[in-house]
């Protein structure tokens, strides 16, 4: 209350995102969702959205009851003469190419207006290919900048190098790594905070830009809504979640089909892959004839799915960031193994929260210890569980981004 005993007019927020954070069938979108309706709280939510399609739209009556404005713009929208004038003008401005498809003269021209007007305190930008539209905050506003961190772009690229795809994607990663090259170090000084998801992404920032102010705001799951789920029926049953437009996540079942479920069903003949995703590419077809593997493709909820499977499986060996699907899988009682990298940026340990392997025999090996030792599935998810109530839930993830909004308006 101020001194009048009014209750004191609420801070705007407005968010910058690749993507809606409806519906939540990917890491991105699961993350917006889950933060954007505990900020809306305490704070006025305004949305601004780049998305991949104008059909992504119609979702945005879900939106309404978290955020009091959404615009957005299509990528790849507009004439061809205009799309051409924009591409030089990025270009000639100084930002990579890859970041070229995020880019839309309307958003950042109505993103201007706005703060311009001074009725926006926070602008927060998600992903760093988005870090151009800070450019939009007009010289001498009072606004704060976030940058959010969900990977490294430059990292993330390395990393799918070794991935087992063709010359020509190759190539194309080494050109999209080499042209982020010093373009995220170049942005964070332009923000009055840097938010990562693990503390090994804080330590990749600060390597690349000393005296960056940064903030761990991790990845989580909503533990009241994902709880244990009752024992599997009878079987030895896989399940892989994720995005299957994501290459990392293409060359994690291409792994397990070729490499890890041969040497899995040599220990264990029984045992079965089901792949939810939405978006199964065609280089997956070549499994679709399987009846080791089911390839469900998009699933409104993917715990039914869960519910019939004994093991979680993340054979990652690309990627950045830290996976949501781990710490979802763990908030609903069923053990995982991962890669190292597929688990990185996350605290948990070997033996303990989960199993690690590092090649597809010691990733077989793992699997069939979980899906013939009960004690050991058991012991593991108890402990995952206790670690996603204490360290993951999107509720304390919230209050941490909240602290953070208060510092920024502090000064």
């Amino acid at each position: 209350m101020d001194g009048d005993g009014k209750k004191a007019e609420r801070k705007t927020v407005l968010w910058l995102t690749y993507g809606l954070p409806w519906p939540t069938d990917r890491g991105g979108a699961i993350r917006y969702f889950n933060l954007i309706r505990r900020v809306a709280t305490r704070y006025r939510v305004l949305l601004f959205a780049v998305l991949e399609s104008a059909d992504e739209a119609r979702h945005l009556p879900k939106l309404a009851p978290f955020c009091e404005r959404v615009e957005w713009a299509a990528m790849r929208a507009g004439s061809a003469a205009a799309r051409a004038r924009d591409f030089c003008g990025h270009l000639l401005r100084g930002r990579p190419l890859v970041t070229w498809p995020y880019c839309s003269r309307s958003l950042e021209s109505k993103l201007h207006d706005l703060i311009g007007t001074g009725t926006v305190d926070i602008l927060q930008i998600e992903h760093s290919f988005l870090a151009h539209f800070r450019d939009a905050v007009p010289d001498g506003s009072p606004c704060r900048t976030i940058l959010s961190f969900h990977n490294f772009c430059q990292a993330q690229s390395r990393s799918m190098l070794r991935m087992h795809v063709g010359a020509v994607e190759k190539l194309g990663l080494l050109v999209k790594a080499a042209l982020m090259r010093g373009w995220e170090a170049r942005h964070v000084a332009r923000f009055d905070r840097c938010l990562v998801v693990s503390e090994i992404e804080a330590q990749r920032l600060r390597a690349v830009a000393a005296g960056t102010a940064v903030s761990l705001v991790p990845n989580g799951v909503d533990t009241a809504a994902l709880r244990p789920l009752p024992e599997a029926a009878a079987g030895k049953r896989l399940i892989f979640v994720g995005h299957l437009r994501y290459p990392p996540n293409i060359d994690a079942i291409r792994f397990l089909a070729r490499h890890i479920l041969p040497a899995l069903r040599a220990r264990v003949p029984t045992a079965c892959l089901t792949v939810v995703g939405e978006g199964t590419p065609r280089v997956l077809r070549e499994f679709a004839g399987r009846d080791d593997i089911e390839l469900v493709g998009r699933a409104g909820s993917p715990v039914p799915h869960y519910q019939d499977a004994h093991v979680a499986v993340v054979p990652l060996r690309a990627g950045g960031g830290t996976r949501l699907k781990i710490l979802e899988a763990m908030a609903l009682g069923r053990p995982v193994v991962s890669t190292p990298l597929g688990c990185e940026g996350l605290a948990v340990e070997d033996g303990k929260h989960l199993l690690i392997a590092k090649d597809a025999d010691a990733f077989a090996a793992a699997v069939a210890r979980l899906l013939t030792d009960r004690a050991l599935a058991t012991s593991l998810t108890q402990q995952a569980r206790a670690l996603v109530e204490r360290d993951y839930d999107w509720t304390g993830i919230a209050n941490r981004l909240l602290r953070v909004y208060d510092e920024l308006l502090a000064h």
